[in-house]
């Protein structure tokens, strides 16, 4: 498997899976942090987007636990608004980037060809 998708918003999910597939990647979605995680632990992926905010397990607990057990896989969070104090705390823990909403295709694949050619 190529991607994970983990974002609460059903529209983002499908949004991404849509432009990942049509550029011929393999892509698992979760509608939450929980199965996120779940789906991190069954599977190998090569780039991981979380959402930040999420009910339940948020997008910054979702990428503690994903660190615990890779330091080195690309992740990408999902949001629609950083303050400056947030993505200091994203960055320590090595987060690889932010994506903004609203995004555009082209934002997309630039990360994915960054990460996978």
């Amino acid at each position: 498997m190529d991607v994970l998708i983990i974002d609460d918003e059903k529209n983002i999910r499908q949004l991404l899976k849509e432009i990942l597939e049509l550029n011929h990647f393999k892509v698992d979605t979760a509608k939450n942090g929980r199965d996120g995680i779940e789906l991190f632990n069954k599977n190998s992926y090569k780039l991981i987007f979380i959402d930040k905010r999420m009910p339940g397990i948020s997008g910054e607990e979702v990428f503690t636990e994903i660190r615990k057990t890779n330091k080195i896989i690309p992740v990408y969070i999902i949001s629609a608004f950083q303050s400056s104090t947030e993505i200091e705390i994203l960055n320590k823990g090595n987060i690889t980037g932010v994506l903004m909403k609203p995004f555009t295709i082209q934002e997309v694949m630039k990360i994915v060809r960054k990460h996978l050619g």
